[in-house]
């Protein structure tokens, strides 16, 4: 008899402002950004009155980090499991953005020298100048 060979999973529970939660498994090399359209595609029907417009409206922190949408899981160090046994899921925060997210041509953010040989971080002073909101994660 054949083994079927077990595909490692990483088991993320999403935990929103409001505390509802909710678990999801995805593949490993799945990248934020397609973690969040999963998300937001599968979204439950008892949380339709936070349902943002688009998956571009969501966040996905851990450990007070936003996570960047081209990261994979395998790169952030989230565990995967290949067992059947219950796995213990890895705690993010959903966030959801009450404001259509900014365009980023670059998708990361750039550092670059100045001429005096400091290293300053373009996207970061530019939104200093902007409004927009915070998160802080205790």
């Amino acid at each position: 008899m054949a083994t079927i060979p077990q595909v490692p999973q990483t088991l993320l529970q999403f935990l929103l402002v409001s505390g509802r939660r909710r678990s999801m498994a995805f593949e490993p090399e799945t990248t934020v950004g397609r973690v969040k359209e999963l998300v937001w595609n599968s979204w439950p029907n008892d949380w339709q009155d936070e349902r943002p417009p688009a998956p571009s409206f969501l966040r996905v922190l851990y450990l007070g980090k936003i996570l960047q949408d081209e990261d994979t899981l395998t790169q952030l160090k989230f565990p995967s499991y290949t067992t059947p046994e219950p796995a213990t899921p890895t705690i993010v925060h959903l966030s959801i953005r009450s404001f259509m997210p900014k365009e980023d041509t670059s998708l990361k953010k750039k550092r670059r020298m100045s001429r005096s040989g400091a290293r300053t971080d373009a996207a970061t002073s530019q939104d200093e100048h902007e409004g927009g909101c915070c998160c802080i994660v205790c």
